[in-house]
């Protein structure tokens, strides 16, 4: 086996490992993010294939998982979001009806606003602190306090309803 040969086995053992310690976790936040089993795997997979891609190089290769997630959580969103519109014009001259909600907890936290939602799940499922919320974030700490303030408030008014 040359050297080259048994430094990418070494590089694979290690993402193997890394993988198998954070793949229950990652698929947690991505369901709790996005309450789709499905939609949680995809957004998982290509997070963890783009960990791989830099593996070797990364300082924090869960840092850089939790940044991923997060991101592909926000385009996830934004797509959504943009699909939504776009069927709303399309349907403008239908009559529709308003989904209510089941009232629980998941269902106040996933109508936050989707920075608000992904500090709530950083913070209180997945049990990070404020810096590295705000690290995965991209932001400053200041900021995510103000989010979990924000987003508490409104949590609290939602379930005294």
């Amino acid at each position: 086996m040359t050297t080259e040969n048994a430094i990418q086995v070494a590089a694979a053992t290690s993402f193997e490992a890394f993988y198998d310690q954070h793949k229950t976790w990652a698929m947690r936040f991505a369901w709790l993010m996005v309450r789709d089993a499905t939609l949680a795997e995809d957004i998982v997979h290509d997070a963890f294939t783009k960990v791989l891609e830099r593996f070797d190089s990364l300082t924090n290769p869960s840092a850089y998982l939790r940044s991923t997630l997060t991101n592909a959580v926000y385009e996830r969103s934004r797509r959504s979001s943009r699909e939504e519109r776009r069927l709303r014009l399309v349907s403008a001259s239908e009559l529709s009806h308003a989904e209510q909600p089941s009232g629980g907890l998941m269902d106040a936290i996933s109508r936050l606003p989707v920075r608000q939602r992904t500090a709530v799940v950083l913070r209180y499922w997945v049990d990070l602190p404020v810096a590295e919320i705000a690290e995965a974030m991209n932001t400053r700490p200041g900021t995510v306090k103000s989010w979990l303030s924000r987003a508490s408030t409104q949590l609290r008014k939602e379930l005294e309803q």
